[in-house]
């Protein structure tokens, strides 16, 4: 895998929308009748108010292939759940199942890292569920820690914050 990390382009957003509901679905995180997943099929929406990140898979055998996303969201922003001002949000970080693994979910947190910095934020935040242990550790083994005083919850699910300073 040879793997690129950019902006979003306008061909992508569809691909990225469906790329992000069905990594939910995959790890079994919301049902198909969750209207959460509209939320996270609206990449265009998205790109419209924040920063939508992709992985390429640039030697993808027919073209490029978008294998994972995150978006970023200012504080203010209608897509920030957590954020105050100084802080850059970390949403929808979803990698493609068939290419976990590979280090396309950090290769894509790093990015939204530096993107945090060169934007001038202070810190970045994220909400990641409960159940999603494997993007927990991932989060603290590149330095963000847990801030049990910004943990939430909405519809009955739980979510968890991490941050780092920048």
């Amino acid at each position: 895998m040879t793997l690129v990390i950019r902006s979003a382009t306008p061909e992508d957003l569809t691909q990225v929308g469906e790329l992000t509901a069905h990594a939910y679905l995959a790890d079994d995180l919301l049902s198909p009748e969750d209207g959460y997943l509209d939320e996270l099929r609206d990449a265009v929406g998205r790109a419209g108010v924040g920063t939508v990140l992709v992985a390429v898979d640039d030697g993808q055998e027919g073209g490029r292939q978008v294998v994972g996303t995150v978006t970023l969201a200012q504080a203010g922003s209608p897509l920030a759940e957590i954020a105050v001002p100084g802080e850059v949000e970390l949403r929808m970080l979803a990698v493609a199942p068939d290419a976990r693994g590979r280090g396309v979910g950090e290769a894509l947190l790093r990015a939204a890292l530096a993107h945090g910095t060169e934007a001038g934020a202070q810190r970045v935040v994220l909400s990641t569920l409960v159940e999603m242990r494997a993007a927990q550790r991932m989060y603290q083994r590149l330095g963000l820690r847990r801030v049990p005083a910004r943990d939430w919850s909405v519809e009955g699910y739980s979510m968890v914050a991490y941050t780092i300073d920048l």
